[in-house]
Order: structure tokens, then sequence, then C-alpha cells
């Protein structure tokens, strides 16, 4: 088992449980005891630290091109890049994943959204709209009262949008193994099948990343997000059309914006 895993890190730190116990010819109950013995409390555990490992002996954790002022005009360059990672994305979207995503996404009880104190925003960008076609939508950022008096809620019935990106919140892993203890259903958003929520992680929509200096490239993961939220409509567009029209109601009592006459729902 262990020379198996060995001679095969790279393919193993990809694989689930079933796939590694039969690719090494043994069970799944010889897989768990072997994981045991190495001191892991769970196969999730091991599987963690061993692309952890992989990550480090490839020295490819992030995509990073060197700033350089010849390259020249920046905005450029930054655009094609932006297209470059779009392209990939959805090179790589598989139809029977995003599809379970959205049925999880329209259908679960509680949702959480989990972006932890550094893609905050990007869970912003979801509960902005995801808010006004279904109910009981929640931001998590960190491991608080807040998101303890959430667990009470939580469990298989419930769904947690987690984004995760290089280098990767240690609070985001933190809340991600909670929810994932409380069985709780986890949809990752993140820039590899090396990231450390794949393996909390029963679906896993990938959104590349690459960095020219600190900034997330982050056009791919709120385009994700918005055909997510696309498709949630289209699954049920009666029921969401019939809450969208109770927000156009609302916005119009609230006095949010200047142009009042324009109303979405009517065009759908």
């Amino acid at each position: 088992m262990g020379k198996f895993i060995l001679d095969n890190i790279s393919d193993v730190a990809l694989m689930n449980a079933p796939q590694i116990a039969r690719e090494a010819g043994v069970s799944e109950a010889t897989l768990t005891r072997f994981v045991y013995t190495l001191g892991f409390n769970s196969f999730s555990e091991f599987l963690l630290e061993l692309r952890k490992e992989t990550i480090t002996g490839k020295g490819i954790q992030f995509r990073q091109e060197p700033y350089s002022e010849a390259n020249g005009l920046i905005y450029r360059r930054i655009f094609d890049m932006e297209i470059e990672l779009m392209k990939e994305t959805l090179n790589n979207i598989d139809p029977d994943t995003f599809d379970k995503a959205v049925t999880m996404l329209s259908e679960c009880d509680h949702l959480l959204l989990v972006g932890g104190p550094i893609h905050y925003f990007l869970t912003l960008y979801a509960f902005n709209f995801m808010c006004a076609f279904r109910d009981n939508v929640h931001i998590v950022r960190q491991v608080d009262m807040s998101f303890i008096s959430l667990l009470g809620a939580a469990g298989p019935k419930s769904a947690a949008l987690v984004f995760s990106y290089p280098r990767y919140s240690s609070e985001v892993q933190k809340i991600t193994g909670i929810l994932a203890e409380k069985r709780v259903p986890i949809i990752g958003v993140t820039d590899s099948k090396l990231s450390p929520i794949v393996p909390l992680s029963q679906l896993t929509l990938i959104t590349p990343q690459k960095y020219v200096i600190l900034a997330d490239a982050n056009a791919s993961a709120l385009t994700m997000i918005h055909a997510l939220m696309v498709a949630m409509y289209r699954k049920h567009p009666d029921k969401i059309k019939g809450m969208l029209e109770e927000y156009e109601r609302n916005v119009l009592t609230a006095d949010m914006f200047v142009y009042k006459d324009y109303n979405f729902v009517k065009r759908l």
C-alpha cells in the first residue's frame, strides 16, 4: 500500500478512497486502517496532507508571471490573461458537475456562502442576487457566534458554496472542515484539483488562477457565479420570477434607484 502511494503520489493525490483502494488492489477497509496507522484521524486529513506534499514537491503552488515593465501595455496584458483564464475555465467545466451544483444550490434548505476574510467579495456578489430568489442564504466569513448559530440548522439537507484560492485561507479551510463534519454537502470553487478544499467537497468547480502581482484574477470566478444563478432561475422560473417581482416592488418602495421605470422581471 505504502509503496503504491509513494510510486504514484501525483495520481493518488487526485483520487478518492475507492479509486486508491481499487488501483492498489486492496479493500477500502485496509486503506482506512493504513491511514489510521500513519496517525491520521480521517482519510480526508490524509489526502489533504498528501496534496500539500504533492504541491510542495512540484514547486507549483502558484501560476505567477514575472512582473516586467517591458511587457507592453499593462491593461492589454491583464485583459489577455483574464480572457485566457475564462477560456480555460469554460473548456474544463463538466456539464454533469455543473448541473448537480445547480440542483444542490436550488434545493438545499440553507445555503452558506463561504469566502473567509479574503474572498468575502465573491460571497457578497453571490449573496446580493441569490437572496432575491431563494430563502435562507447566509454569508460565512469566520468561525464566530453567527456561524456557530447557523450550524444548528445546517446538515445534509443544506449546502455550502466555498471559495478558496492561493494561498488558501486557513479560516476557509477550518470552516469547510466543520461543515464537512456536519455532513453539509460542499461545492468547492477553487483554482486546482490540488486545492486543500477538494478532499472536503462533494462537487468541485475549477476556475484557474494566475498572478502578476498580489491581486487575484477573478473574472472566471464571478462568471461561474453568474452562470450558476442563471441556471438556478432556469430550473425554477415560475417560483423565482414570483420572488423577483416581490423584490422589484420592494425596490420601488425603498426608492433605491434613479431610474424607477425599468423592471428587469417584466423582460424575463
